[in-house]
């Protein structure tokens, strides 16, 4: 937010567009939207997705988040897409249409750019800085999940459009910090953004006083009182929402004690994470000096430091402090950098009118050599879905790590990704995955993310019935004739071939039955091949534990 009176609205045109740009521009706009229709049926699903549709389904289902499910995430982006989820209903592609929502997020974002740009440089050179920064590989990759980085990537571009393109009024501020404050409760990563904002703006304090303009002191502490009144608006409502239904102190541990670890920074030790970030801050404030010595109107100097200095205090923070860089951490960082970098491309291509459009056409040929979009990605987790709403009844428990069945409940509270995992290995939280299972009678399990003794728990009581899906069961082993059964449920004894004949505990088997924890010792008279006790509910709705499943495979994105 520039502390400048001189300040004032630029409205972007097209008036140095070509024809033929402005034309190739449109269809290029076409194109994004066409893709990323292809991409929402078709990319890769990420194991982030389901965990954020299962607390959206949550919602639906009158489950309040941090009290009835965990979620480590702020709750805007979930309780918003709440209706839509509603409204589509229980279906296992549910998350191919959702992800369509992701892209008026995605057109607004770009938007911003091409205002920031615009009113910094050239409309021309707005408009290509927009067309490069939507076809950024990582960039537009990333954002096609469903996910609520899309919307806190646009709060923080909707924040910068609104402290880059004004005068510097109490309310101008003011606006600023209630966006900064809708951040905040769409993720705490706003804590990087936060920071990044607060530096840019002191260091385009730095170039307006280096150019021996006055400050007013006392009016950029009224503009930073009203930013500051501003964010907490947004956040003080959700936390008085969930204080006033019982999940304020849930609440506090999911979003912030939970994803707080007391481990090592991102660069390792804190001191050296530290140096990195002097040594980065020195390069930045040179890059800074630089746009200082630009030979343009002070007021687009400032503008234009402003937004360096977000970037690069946003890349240079979460380098060296963040402790778990993900794809979608850097989300935010993608578009204002392309407001950086990108006229500088353009300016050293610029002679050249056709280079721009040429440079957007590579990026779409990588999207698209990197990830063909007529290739289909999602079916096996769609299955996975498909077959846990066949094999179970919404009452069911299934022991999942993220929420990848999405329409069913976790025995165990905690979602098992990276942070959690960490805790159980610190143990700030108890493995008691097994005494959960046994609690709930969860009839099916995925074995991925699961803790060691967990993944041995499952493997002992469990077999294999879908793709990743385990359903309590036994397959005999040759010799024994007992099976030891630690998850009380319904049962019943299936061979490979034929039906099983025989006594069950000395009773004739005539059906599935209710099995109690311990020992069960069967006589087997009738039916060949290998014999499997197995969840009789399993059974019933057609599946076999002796089955072909097609074999299982693991990716970063699991």
């Amino acid at each position: 937010m520039q502390p400048s009176a001189e300040l004032h609205l630029l409205k972007p045109s097209t008036s140095n567009l070509t024809v033929a740009e402005r034309c190739g521009i449109f269809l290029l706009l076409g194109v994004a939207v066409l893709l990323r229709v292809l991409f929402a049926w078709h990319f890769r699903i990420d194991s982030d997705e389901p965990q954020h549709l299962h607390v959206v389904w949550g919602w639906t289902h009158g489950m309040l988040p941090y009290r009835e499910l965990f979620d480590n995430h702020a709750p805007v982006f979930q309780a918003l897409c709440a209706p839509l989820f509603h409204l589509l209903g229980e279906r296992p592609d549910i998350l191919l249409p959702m992800r369509l929502a992701m892209i008026p997020l995605f057109a607004a974002t770009i938007w911003c750019v091409w205002h920031i740009a615009s009113g910094i440089f050239s409309p021309r050179t707005g408009a290509w800085t927009a067309m490069l920064a939507a076809f950024f590989p990582p960039f537009f990759t990333t954002s096609i999940e469903f996910r609520p980085d899309e919307l806190w990537t646009l709060v923080w571009m909707l924040t910068l459009t609104v402290a880059s393109s004004g005068r510097v009024t109490t309310w101008r501020a003011f606006v600023v910090g209630l966006l900064l404050g809708l951040a905040f409760s769409v993720s705490m990563k706003t804590t990087l953004l936060a920071a990044a904002l607060g530096l840019a703006c002191l260091g385009t304090l730095w170039l307006r006083m280096r150019e021996g303009e006055s400050v007013g002191w006392s009016r950029v502490l009224r503009n930073l009182a009203a930013s500051l009144g501003g964010v907490v608006v947004v956040p003080a409502l959700v936390v008085i929402f969930f204080m006033k239904n019982g999940a304020g102190e849930q609440m506090l541990y999911c979003v912030i004690g939970h994803n707080v670890l007391p481990t090592a920074t991102q660069a390792g030790h804190p001191f050296r994470a530290l140096f990195g970030w002097l040594a980065g801050l020195s390069l930045t404030m040179l890059g800074a000096w630089f746009i200082g010595r630009w030979e343009k109107p002070l007021a687009v100097r400032m503008r234009f430091t402003f937004i360096f200095l977000a970037a690069a205090f946003f890349y240079l923070t979460l380098l060296c402090f963040w402790p778990i860089i993900t794809a979608e951490t850097c989300l935010p960082g993608y578009p204002v950098g392309a407001i950086v970098i990108a006229p500088l491309v353009l300016a050293l291509v610029g002679r050249v009118r056709w280079l721009p459009a040429l440079l957007v056409v590579g990026e779409i040929v990588v999207i698209c050599t990197l990830d063909p979009p007529f290739t289909d990605r999602t079916a096996d987790k769609i299955g996975i879905i498909a077959d846990t709403l066949k094999l179970t009844d919404e009452s069911d428990y299934v022991m999942d790590g993220k929420g990848e069945t999405i329409y069913r409940r976790r025995p165990f509270y905690y979602v098992l990704e990276g942070l959690t995992k960490r805790r159980i290995e610190l143990g700030l939280i108890k493995d008691n995955i097994r005494e959960r299972i046994i609690a709930t009678g969860a009839p099916l399990a995925i074995t991925g993310r699961m803790p060691e003794l967990g993944q041995k728990f499952i493997k002992q009581n469990y077999i294999p019935i879908a793709f990743r899906l385990w359903v309590l069961g036994q397959i005999a082993r040759p010799g024994v004739k007992a099976f030891e059964v630690a998850v009380p449920s319904r049962y019943t004894l299936v061979c490979e071939t034929g039906a099983f004949a025989g006594s069950l505990d000395g009773i004739p088997f005539e059906g599935p039955r209710e099995l109690a924890a311990g020992q069960h010792t069967f006589q087997q008279t009738g039916g060949d091949g290998r014999l499997a006790l197995v969840w009789a509910q399993a059974v019933e709705r057609g599946y076999s534990p002796f089955a072909p499943i097609k074999a299982d495979y693991r990716t970063k994105h699991d």
